[in-house]
């Protein structure tokens, strides 16, 4: 067979014959209707001459003979007075060529200006095949396949300036199957095992081989214009929107294109591999109950989830006793419980991202199958859309509530998060409640690298700028007192050398406070004066001013290089912690948070009520503690070869605070921010907030000290896991000197800490964690 232009294998032999019209008209010609009777004896007559028209012509090539008999046979179909208005034509079965075309269609034709070509571009010649075997099975055997794809031609109209739309309706009825000594018979075995395996060619070839059957008839195809209709669908797609009803009226309409009322439809989401029903009213599962999830991995066969998950592709149940028997699961179970005996799930997808399903149940085995999918995909598209915008608009509108009743979550808890706002949504009463969140049985690991002396080397950096800034104004006033005296100079020269006498012994609380309104309210008018009034000491005014930074107004040198150096510090420790967080993440979720003030201080807190997924055990703990005392010691490295560097010398000084007993994290949603909870957990705290500053006991010196790392503890227990760690990587050059152990003084409301410190080898380089076990187990 020829099909668009090209030579096809096909399962039947085309004979283009009127045998069916010439019948009726030998009925007509018996009748009582003399006007009909006589009517149809002269469209006889063509027969008479050209038998061949009954008995049927195959070569099409040889057609163009029989035109003018065609023409004359064809009347009865395209009746005059429709066929200004009918958009119809008349071909051989199944072969595009038209050989009779009505009125309205040929004007159709003109107005586009151009041939119109018959190429069925969206079948290809495979599909193409199976379509004339869906033929035979629904009319010769009574075996009807819904699986035919709907064909439409788009043909520009140059006047109106668009591409109209146009639906193709194949009526047969003028034609029938015949089989050939070829032919198979089709058995109801046969047509079950055709439908398992749809897109199977082989196995079609087999039970339809080529030129097998016979096609005899002509077929008459009608074309309806749904431009309209297109354009509405393609609207819709793009703009679909959530409302009541929605769901109920895309039910319906799945319903109608498959042909069947009885069928039920379902939406089911995904979310971290977890299958849902949606989180909206009149929508609903065909397998899961409200709130209930079902994890992917556990749920399907490996089949299933190959099909579905990693594929993207849909699952059909023809049969589903014989699937649960053949491909046994938990979601075949569910199945095997419910009225459904053939099942669809379809995925819907939007920009490769797997957005949920749609479920398609019947009650009756094979009425669904994947010719139903052809159908399926005229309005996959436009569902994915929908449920991508659904799916937006609901995460849009948890993350508004997380930001209104939270704060910036971290990645580790923010699934909780997630859950109550869910919940949050779905309270129906007026006023619903973001219910507080508690972490329980945390173990929570502190860690911090602090500026030593920040205050005191800050208030020197503001005492020498001050200072500076102070003997500029000194020397303009002296300039002016000494071109013409006056009282006033030397009195405001006097206020100036008692400020800076002040500032050379120390800088107290409210020194610069005092010394910047004393410039404002006293000095500057004096300087505005001068400026208008005296040519010659202007210049040394503006030399002042000069001395001034732009933003700050006030000498801003020493700070500035003291601020910079903090600044550096900060972002370079802050973004290493950042990144070395991202790798601790992957050995075990935990909640983080870091802050930045003089050096950088982290919190973490690791257990089994942080992670949604993973099973907690106790050497997480462990595995966290040496992460954090090596990365730790990774930043003390980091700081040695920056400091060179820095505009103003800088030390730091590292600590670590260990804690061996869980505690409960409270998020406050009045406060917006996490905190321990209960007064035996504050604790924590109150050591957190204090220690730092503490002394060796019966010492002044503090236990923190540059170039070392102390690790506080209040647990005897604690001391020989540090201890091992300490001493090896002693051994190893990463630490180096002997780890001291002492006492601390008693803080306001704790006592009895203790201390492990030993000094950072600068020199060392940097171990993973799985290198350091690694290494501890070798030793």
């Amino acid at each position: 067979m020829i099909y668009n232009g090209q030579e096809i294998e096909f399962p039947a032999i085309i004979q283009t014959s009127f045998f069916k019209l010439i019948e009726k008209l030998e009925v007509q010609a018996k009748g009582d209707d003399i006007a009909g009777a006589n009517y149809a004896k002269e469209l006889l007559k063509e027969v008479e001459e050209y038998p061949e028209l009954r008995d049927g012509i195959s070569d099409i090539n040889k057609l163009d003979k029989y035109k003018e008999s065609i023409d004359i046979l064809c009347k009865p179909m395209f009746p005059e007075v429709l066929t200004d208005n009918e958009i119809k034509i008349l071909t051989p079965p199944l072969y595009f060529e038209p050989l009779y075309i009505s009125k309205r269609f040929k004007k159709i034709i003109e107005a586009s200006g151009e041939p119109f070509s018959f190429m069925m571009k969206d079948l290809d010649a495979d599909t193409f095949y199976l379509y004339c075997c869906y033929f035979i099975l629904g009319s010769y055997y009574g075996y009807p396949v819904a699986g035919s794809i709907p064909k439409f031609f788009q043909i520009e109209n140059k006047s109106q300036g668009i591409r109209r739309v146009y639906k193709l309706l194949i009526n047969t009825d003028m034609s029938e199957f015949e089989p050939t000594d070829k032919a198979v018979e089709i058995k109801k075995e046969d047509f079950e095992e055709l439908i398992d395996n749809f897109g199977d060619m082989k196995l079609w070839k087999k039970k339809f081989p080529p030129n097998s059957w016979i096609m005899k008839g002509v077929n008459v195809i009608n074309f309806v214009d749904v431009t309209a209709d297109q354009s509405i669908t393609s609207i819709s797609s793009s703009l679909l929107v959530a409302e009541v009803g929605t769901f109920e009226k895309i039910e319906w309409g799945i319903k109608k294109l498959l042909n069947n009322s009885g069928l039920a439809i379902g939406l089911l989401s995904i979310e971290n591999n977890y299958l849902y029903g949606m989180q909206k009213r009149g929508i609903n599962s065909l397998l899961l109950e409200k709130g209930e999830t079902l994890n992917c991995d556990a749920a399907f066969c490996d089949y299933s989830l190959q099909t579905l998950i990693k594929n993207k592709e849909p699952l059909v149940i023809t049969d589903v006793k014989k699937f649960h028997s053949s491909s046994p699961s938990n979601f075949s179970k569910r199945l095997l419980k419910s009225d459904y005996e053939s099942y669809i799930l379809a995925p819907s997808v939007h920009e490769d991202k797997l957005l949920g399903f749609m479920e398609i149940g019947s009650g009756e085995r094979y009425e669904l199958h994947k010719g139903s999918l052809n159908i399926l995909n005229q309005v996959m598209p436009i569902i994915s859309t929908a449920k991508r915008r659904f799916h937006t608009e609901a995460q849009n509108l948890i993350e508004a509530i997380i930001q209104q009743e939270c704060t910036t979550i971290h990645q580790s808890v923010k699934w909780k998060f997630e859950e109550e706002a869910k919940k949050f949504i779905e309270q129906q009463q007026e006023q619903p409640e973001f219910r507080d969140i508690v972490f329980d049985h945390l173990y929570p690991l502190y860690g911090q690298l602090d500026i030593k002396g920040s205050s005191e080397r800050r208030n020197k950096a503001v005492a020498v700028d001050l200072i500076k800034q102070l003997k500029g104004v000194d020397k303009v006033l002296k300039t002016a007192n000494e071109k013409k005296k006056m009282p006033l100079y030397e009195e405001l020269i006097f206020r100036v050398s008692e400020f800076i006498g002040d500032l050379k012994e120390d800088l107290t609380a409210g020194s610069e406070h005092r010394i910047l309104t004393f410039l404002k309210e006293e000095v500057y008018p004096v300087f505005h004066y001068l400026q208008k009034m005296d040519e010659s000491i202007r210049p040394h005014v503006e030399m002042y001013y000069a001395l001034l930074d732009k933003d700050m107004h006030t000498v801003y040198e020493e700070r500035k290089k003291y601020d910079i150096s903090v600044n550096t510090i900060n972002q370079h420790l802050a973004s290493f912690l950042d990144k070395r967080q991202m790798e601790a993440q992957q050995m075990f979720p935990h909640y983080f948070e870091r802050y930045k003030t003089d050096g950088v201080e982290f919190n973490m807190y690791i257990g089994q009520s942080i992670t949604k997924k993973d099973d907690f055990d106790p050497i997480f703990v462990r595995n966290l503690r040496l992460w954090q005392l090596l990365t730790i010691c990774e930043m003390e490295n980091e700081y040695y070869n920056l400091k060179n560097q820095l505009a103003s010398p800088i030390e730091i000084a590292s600590l670590i605070l260990v804690y061996n007993t869980p505690i409960s994290v409270h998020f406050r949603t009045d406060e917006k921010k996490f905190d321990v909870e209960g007064a035996y957990n504050a604790r924590y705290e109150i050591i957190k907030k204090r220690v730092d500053k503490a002394h060796i006991k019966g010492t002044n010196e503090r236990i923190t000290q540059p170039g070392s790392i102390v690790i506080v503890y209040s647990q005897e227990s604690d001391a020989p896991e540090y201890r091992t760690y300490l001493n090896y990587l002693v051994s190893k050059g990463y630490l180096k000197g002997e780890v001291e152990d002492f006492q601390l003084e008693d803080l306001q409301g704790v006592h009895g800490l203790r201390a492990l410190r030993v000094a950072v080898n600068y020199s060392s380089g940097n171990l993973t964690v799985d290198e350091f076990i690694r290494e501890m187990e070798q030793a």
